[in-house]
């Protein structure tokens, strides 16, 4: 495991000040951008190494150190921010957990202790993604600046296949992941690089593949720095699947599926029932669904991670039927809804999100959380059903909505939390508000307008392909109009 060397808090000190420089010198925008991905591939997981005040980890340093340096840099911008209704589901959220402290007797302090770190680990990053990421053109920079990253992590990725997981410790002093054995697979080595698994490379590896692959179909982007798009398709999904993670790679088989089908069927029915398949999943196992459909379909795929799965869905019912002896607000944070023996030995190994919120939160808790996570996909799609997803202008956002789906689905298995998917959330929401308000406010001005509208080619009102969806000086590509 090793120790934390010198290098540790150097780095961690050296963030907020590198954070407000990149918002200076590369704007808002693409400096929050910088900063989260940045911080969150390369920063190291001290979590269990070092006892940082209020933030304890990297999952709430990362998002809360960009967040309050983006206040201090810019504070026009959030001076100007505007609340929706929406907004309530993260501040319900973040106040749960002291609820849940309270009805657990644990006390005010641990109440206000569970706050805090939820408004890190959830509210900060869904915040930035609401303020600086929503808007069509930060929409696109946020979709290719996620490809350009996980490009900068392909050199790292192979470097660990060939040569084991162990960049973390060579540069950090002690690595992320406690168990080497976690890092074999398929006759090779996973790569952990500087994230606290390597299920956490493949997914993240995975969007990216995903954003990539959906950029280049749309032609929405041509290329990243100087690699044309399709190179960059082609290079991270070569990288996810040396990854070797299975469920990485099944997602984004789904989810390339999805978006495809909505192309094809010019409706976002496929991408609704993906939304809706991680809700109807744990609604099942908690009514009682034992899941040995899915076990049948992971032993033709792969019978040693069947056998996994397996394992975690007995653990997971263990876990379960401990969540359900206090369903509403659950038992709060310290281990108090794990399961153990006399002699305070843990019998079941947790490793599915949804079970962890329900256990610590209980199902108001995981109500919001999925809430939080789906609802701005449910949005989208309501907003855009009659829009060609594949559109230039809609492209990187509906990319950027059907990864967030995708993580909402591996929360079922795995416990991957990082900032990039809540900021996806974020964004999402500011995108399909963004383009209402600009649709009402030129019906709007449509209707005040007095004067004859001077006719175009071919009969048509001058400016009439122009939308919401493009700023005014853009022309829309040939041959295909703005959506509405």
């Amino acid at each position: 495991m090793g120790a934390a060397n010198i290098l540790v808090p150097i780095v961690l000190a050296l963030y907020p000040p590198a954070v407000f420089g990149l918002i200076r010198t590369l704007g808002a925008t693409r400096g929050v951008l910088a900063s989260l991905l940045g911080g969150w591939l390369f920063l190291p997981v001290f979590d269990a190494q070092l006892a940082l005040p209020l933030l304890h980890s990297k999952l709430a340093f990362v998002p809360a150190t960009v967040l309050l340096v983006s206040v201090a840099a810019d504070w026009d911008r959030w001076r100007r921010f505007r609340w929706r209704w929406y907004d309530l589901i993260v501040a319900a959220l973040s106040v749960l957990p002291l609820l849940t402290a309270l009805a657990n007797g644990l006390g005010p302090y641990e109440g206000a202790s569970a706050l805090f770190e939820a408004c890190c680990d959830w509210g900060a990053p869904y915040l930035l993604g609401r303020c600086y990421l929503g808007e069509p053109r930060a929409a696109r920079e946020y979709a290719v600046w996620l490809v350009g990253a996980g490009l900068a992590y392909l050199p790292f990725c192979l470097w660990e296949i060939r040569m084991s997981p162990q960049l973390h410790g060579l540069v950090y002093g002690f690595r992320a992941t406690g168990s080497f054995a976690m890092s074999v697979r398929w006759g090779g080595y996973r790569p952990d690089v500087f994230m606290a698994h390597g299920l956490a490379v493949g997914l993240f590896m995975a969007c990216a593949t995903l954003v990539a692959y959906w950029l280049w179909r749309s032609r929405a982007a041509r290329q990243v720095l100087w690699l044309p798009m399709a190179w960059c398709v082609v290079g991270l999904a070569v990288t996810t699947v040396l990854v070797k993670s299975t469920g990485a790679i099944i997602l984004l088989a789904v989810g390339v599926a999805a978006l495809e089908a909505t192309r094809l069927l010019r409706s976002p029915l496929p991408i609704l029932l993906l939304t809706l398949l991680a809700p109807a999943f744990g609604a099942a196992r908690i009514s009682g669904w034992t899941a040995r459909e899915v076990v049948a379909v992971a032993e033709r795929l792969d019978p040693d991670r069947a056998a996994s799965l397996v394992y975690r869905i007995e653990n997971e019912q263990l876990l379960l039927d401990k969540a359900l002896q206090r369903p509403a607000l659950g038992w709060g944070r310290w281990g108090r809804s794990r399961i153990r023996d006399e002699s305070g030995q843990d019998m079941a190994i947790t490793d599915s999100l949804w079970i962890i919120e329900l256990g610590t939160g209980g199902l108001v808790s995981l109500i919001a959380l999925g809430t939080m996570m789906l609802l701005p996909a449910l949005l989208f799609l309501k907003r855009f059903r009659a829009q060609p997803w594949d559109h230039p202008a809609l492209a990187p956002a509906a990319a950027l909505t059907v990864a967030t789906v995708l993580w909402v689905l591996d929360s079922l298995f795995n416990n991957m939390t990082a900032p990039l998917y809540s900021a996806m959330a974020g964004a999402t929401l500011t995108f399909q508000a963004s383009r209402r308000s600009a649709s009402r406010g030129r019906a709007t001005a449509g209707r005040a307008a007095a004067r004859p509208v001077q006719p175009g080619p071919l009969g048509a009102p001058r400016g009439a392909y122009r939308d919401s969806m493009a700023p005014r000086s853009t022309p829309a590509p040939r041959g295909r109009a703005w959506p509405k």
